[in-house]
């Protein structure tokens, strides 16, 4: 039996029961105490096998060499760290009896991992009742002749959080032509499981791309596998088209930045001229940025931060004039007027495409606002009173309007299951852009909604009893009309049947119900997918259209997030401003593409302890 001891009689180290024993009572009935327990133990961890039971901690080897294969994923850790001499010392500290296992092994180790993940991935996506969008995005390689082709899946699961999982990272002949990426597309669908799950496709403009998705489009349609007819399946990647769109527009205005240029370059080439400088901006007193960032070949962003900058800086570089006798190239002030135009026009570009390419991927509702300001702007520009933008819209909006408008649709339905904004941000907005001719657009975006909607029903078997989401009111013409015969109000109820017999013998849909509901009052934290989730037990053929719609992304950025692991693939930061590609890491390619793969997908598959849910971070358009 154990002993226990009150803390009036003992010290706290002796408030034990069972570690205690009883050994000797003095004449002065004293207690001598002897614990059998060492303070050694203190800093070890028991382990509940059960609920009856604890057991010490036992050490197992072959979970520590998976746990060191997954650390070596999810890090991005070089193969060979297995070997390094005072690595080994390190773990030898923590637990003599683990024992490192060679590069080789490590491989194989990871590859077994990739297996494990995999299949815990495939059932995922097998039981989730909700269709997938899929970004494609190809890395080419360095002076090779090959590339590898990321396969991501966007979706909203059962708990209305946004999704993102990255399912292959093939190697593939480099150049490529676009029957073998839809072979190698296709083919990757039905070993995941997930041809008849898709809603849409986001890819670049690339040649290759566009007979891939034909191709691909045609397949699944033959297939009756795609809503609308495959109308909202081709999504182009927004960042791109923009990219290509604004590149298009500093080519005509070259002549206008000369100055700025040939300044930054006067700085970067003349270390007496850089000093000279640092002494005029002192003297100036300006803050913030002192140095200025020269712009490169196909990252249109660096043009714009270059301006933005040179902007800053302005009265330090026309103090350089002054204290710098070579110095020779300072803008006139009409070429500092006209830098800032130039540089406010790039600003909204330059906003909506750090929206597009955000790490938080937004719901597809967030994009019609910042494409439909772009059109806006352009239109403004064809008549402004500055020659620079009007000699820039002409090309940019042609570019626009070339490609914005087979995946502008998709977008416009997005907006529409926007509780807050439905038809009229629509309406609002063609109005603006088409004018006179906005009805016949509003009208297709009106169309395509209550088709899909039409779509949905079918397919989850809507009986034609269903009162199709309509709460009922308790009441029913019966109870009139029986109690009609005998009471003084029989006239009263036979008029109230009349009048309003047509409303409720024909109950109103969802959608019109939806659209006939007075819009949700806008707040800075709005959660769309809360919304839905809420409210899908009213509306639940539009909860199933929305949650499909809603995980459409219009970038492939984050699948270019693939191609920045640790530096390990290609560096995307700016890969939504970047048209000259992206390219595969020299540190890859001396793997096998079955290891590549397995490193990039599994290291996107294994979930951080501290990762946020992506839901957490859905983007609020009205910030």
């Amino acid at each position: 039996m154990s002993t226990e001891l009150s803390q009036a009689n003992c010290d706290d180290e002796y408030l034990v029961d069972e570690d205690i024993d009883m050994t000797e009572v003095t004449s002065q009935s004293e207690v001598k105490r002897r614990k059998l327990t060492s303070k050694v133990w203190d800093g070890f961890t028991k382990i509940r096998s059960n609920a009856s039971e604890v057991q010490d901690f036992k050490f197992d080897p072959e979970k520590s060499r998976m746990d060191f294969a997954r650390m070596i994923i999810k890090h991005n850790y070089p193969f060979n760290m297995a070997e390094h001499e005072y690595f080994e010392i390190f773990c030898n500290g923590l637990q003599p009896f683990f024992k490192l296992v060679s590069q080789n092994t490590l491989r194989a180790d990871v590859l077994k991992v990739y297996q494990e993940e995999k299949d815990k991935l495939y059932n995922l996506l097998d039981e989730l009742s909700c269709r997938i969008t899929l970004a494609i995005d190809i890395c080419t390689s360095d002076h090779q002749n090959f590339a590898y082709t990321c396969l991501t899946a966007h979706y909203i699961n059962d708990d209305w959080e946004l999704k993102k999982k990255i399912l292959a990272y093939k190697y593939i002949e480099y150049p490529h032509d676009g029957e073998t990426l839809f072979n190698l597309i296709t083919d990757l669908m039905l070993e995941w499981n997930i041809d008849r799950k898709l809603f849409s496709i986001v890819v670049d403009n690339a040649t290759s791309n566009d007979v891939m998705v034909r191709l691909l489009k045609t397949w699944l349609c033959d297939k009756s596998l795609l809503y609308l007819d495959g109308d909202l399946f081709h999504v182009r990647c927004s960042a791109h088209i923009l990219s290509l769109i604004v590149q298009d527009g500093l080519k005509v205005i070259e002549g206008f930045l000369n100055k700025i240029r040939e300044s930054v370059r006067y700085l970067n080439r003349s270390p007496y001229g850089k000093q000279k400088f640092n002494i005029a901006i002192n003297q100036v007193r300006v803050r913030g940025k002192k140095k200025v960032p020269m712009d490169v070949p196909n990252r249109w962003n660096s043009t714009f931060l270059m301006l933005e900058t040179a902007l800053s800086l302005k009265e330090a570089f026309c103090r350089l004039e002054k204290i710098d006798r070579n110095y020779e190239q300072n803008p006139s002030e009409e070429e500092w007027q006209v830098a800032q135009v130039i540089k406010g026009g790039l600003e909204i570009f330059f906003n909506a495409t750090s929206q597009f390419s955000g790490t938080n991927f937004p719901t597809s509702n967030v994009f019609f606002f910042d494409i439909c300001d772009i059109q806006v702007q352009l239109r403004e520009w064809e008549i402004s009173e500055h020659e620079c933008l009007r000699l820039m819209a002409g090309p940019m909006k042609e570019k626009f309007e070339k490609y914005w408008e087979g995946c502008g649709l998709v977008l416009a339905i997005a907006v529409v299951l926007d509780p807050r904004f439905k038809m009229d941000l629509v309406e609002y907005y063609y109005v603006k852009i088409y004018g006179s001719d906005a009805g016949r657009y509003v009208q297709r975006v009106r169309n395509a909604f209550f088709d899909l909607y039409n779509e949905y029903r079918g397919d989850l078997s809507i009986s034609k009893n269903s009162n199709d989401g309509v709460v009922a009111d308790g009441s029913s013409s019966s109870l009139f009309l029986n109690a009609a015969k005998d009471d003084k109000f029989s006239g009263f109820d036979k008029w109230y049947m009349e009048r309003y017999s047509i409303t409720r013998a024909s109950k109103k849909s969802e959608v019109e119900q939806y659209l006939e509901e007075p819009l949700l009052p806008r707040k800075k934290k709005f959660n769309i997918l809360h919304w839905w989730k809420v409210n899908s037990a009213v509306l639940p053929i539009l909860a199933r259209m929305a949650r499909d719609v809603l995980a459409v992304l219009a970038t492939t950025i984050a699948s270019e997030a693939a191609f920045n692991v640790g530096g390990r693939v290609v560096d995307a930061s700016e890969g939504a401003f970047n048209v000259g590609g992206r390219v595969v890491d020299a540190s890859y390619t001396s793997l096998l593409p079955e290891v590549v793969e397995a490193l990039v997908t599994t290291n996107d598959w294994i979930e951080s302890r501290n990762k946020k849910s992506v839901e957490s971070n859905v983007e609020d358009i009205t910030k």
